[in-house]
């Protein structure tokens, strides 16, 4: 660790004096331009051991320039290990042209000055331009005014609830109008299913994050409502339910467990149901439409106390963040790279459920997705059938262009914020089980986690 955090001051250093030369790349030491045998200049990408599948794909056309990719976690390597050998290439003059990494690590070059701003390549260059992208994606991936890295995707984690029962007013509700819902429900009703067992899960989510400027490096749980918020998790604990022994029944039992009842939705049994977009696909038309007895849905969210009730994340196999270092000498071909990779996506199968290739970044390809004929089997207007109906009944309905309208909506309208680190939310899980299990008073592990965020983010700062 002492080892990294010394190579971290440095290219720190070596970042500042790039960064106060008042944006002049000549100030830069530009990587030396490479070349294949045939005269074609080389692209080189580093990574950490995965790309998105975009970019796997790619590596198969043919091109005007040549990709070489330097992975730096092959083998055993760790993730450590391969931060160091990237920092030390950076510091040595001999980095990547195009870098794919996390997003924590990524935010880390970020903030060094290490990137270049792609606003600037938009435009001078062909390409790829601003009105292409979703606005509240490129708003969410500017920092200081400018765009340092780019993802292919992303994924939103959500909750809706009828509309009859919790108005658009409450889009993206409080904690405290949450509390207030759950407090009024009817006998009998539970407020997010399963005897509201991820309750802590979905209350704490959003507020905790809330809780952490990760602009500023600082953080502030014990000045805020979050130990009330947790207390109200303490004391609705997740009461265990029936569990069935699935090795001791028959077929037919199985089956008429599975097959035996509606939806909550259906019924009106469950208030809140959360949901992940994980891409506009069929499994979205039936979570938030079919399964919801066709009716209006307000998108509460995550309770959050800045009105943001949606958490954005990628998935690092589908769209890992890239940026071109400002070291590249070859900046032209490089974005040409990245608006490939952008704009590419795989072929899909019409036979095939894929449900994993999350929110596209371009606008021309979230329309595509809401549009795309229902012969796919992944489709988002593929037909549903209500509870004990299949295909082979005929009928069934689609989802309607209301719906999809509002989705869309929602969709463009979350804040995007990927660089947000991971380890500071399982912080904020492992600070809050005790409270939960009765053996500390949230105070004091509002307290705590004061303590212990300030440190990670001081050493990150």
């Amino acid at each position: 660790m002492k080892k990294i955090a010394a190579l971290s001051a440095m290219l720190a250093l070596v970042c500042t004096v790039t960064a106060c030369s008042s944006g002049r790349e000549s100030s830069i030491t530009m990587n030396e331009a490479q070349y294949a045998d045939d005269g074609k200049p080389i692209i080189t990408v580093g990574s950490f051991g995965f790309f998105d599948s975009a970019f796997s794909d790619y590596l198969a056309f043919p091109q005007d320039y040549h990709i070489k990719n330097v992975n730096y976690m092959n083998g055993d390597t760790t993730y450590e290990q391969a931060a160091w050998n990237l920092d030390l290439d950076v510091i040595q003059g001999n980095s990547p042209d195009i870098i794919f990494a996390p997003p924590e690590k990524m935010y880390n070059y970020i903030r060094k000055g290490a990137l270049t701003d792609l606003y600037s390549l938009m435009d001078d260059i062909d390409g790829l331009k601003r009105e292409d992208f979703l606005p509240n994606v490129l708003e969410g991936l500017t920092i200081d005014g400018e765009l340092p890295a780019v993802v292919d995707s992303f994924n939103i984690s959500t909750a809706v609830a009828k509309t009859k029962f919790v108005g658009e007013e409450y889009t993206n509700w409080t904690p405290e109008q949450a509390i207030q819902f759950y407090n009024d429900l009817p006998a009998g009703r539970s407020f997010i299913g399963d005897d509201d067992y991820s309750l802590p899960f979905y209350m704490l989510r959003n507020t905790g994050k809330g809780c952490v400027d990760y602009t500023s490096f600082k953080c502030n749980f014990a000045g805020s409502n979050f130990a009330d918020i947790l207390r109200f998790c303490a004391e609705h604990p997740y009461i265990e339910g029936y569990v069935p022994d699935y090795s001791t029944m028959s077929v037919e039992e199985m089956a008429e467990l599975s097959g035996g009842s509606e939806p909550p939705g259906y019924g009106d049994s469950q208030l809140v149901f959360p949901v992940d977009i994980i891409g506009i696909n069929h499994a979205l038309a039936i979570y938030t439409y079919g399964d919801l007895n066709r009716e209006d849905v307000t998108f509460v969210g995550l309770p959050s106390n800045d009105g943001n009730g949606a958490k954005t994340y990628v998935n690092l196999h589908e769209s890992c963040p890239y940026g071109i270092m400002k070291s590249c000498s070859n900046k032209e071909d490089a974005w040409k790279l990245m608006c490939q990779l952008l704009r590419y996506r795989k072929k899909l199968d019409e036979n095939l459920w894929d449900d994993t290739r999350g929110v596209p970044v371009l606008m021309s390809q979230l329309d595509l997705d809401f549009d795309r004929s229902e012969s796919y089997h992944s489709s988002i207007n593929g037909v549903m059938h209500p509870p004990g109906e299949s295909d082979e009944d005929g009928g069934g309905f689609h989802i309607s262009q209301e719906a999809k309208d509002k989705l869309r909506d929602y969709i463009l309208s979350v804040k995007i914020d990927i660089y947000y680190p991971d380890e500071v939310s399982y912080i904020i899980d492992e600070e809050s089980d005790p409270v939960l299990a009765g053996e500390r008073t949230p105070e004091q592990a509002a307290k705590i986690l004061d303590n212990r965020i300030t440190t990670i983010l001081s050493e990150k700062a």
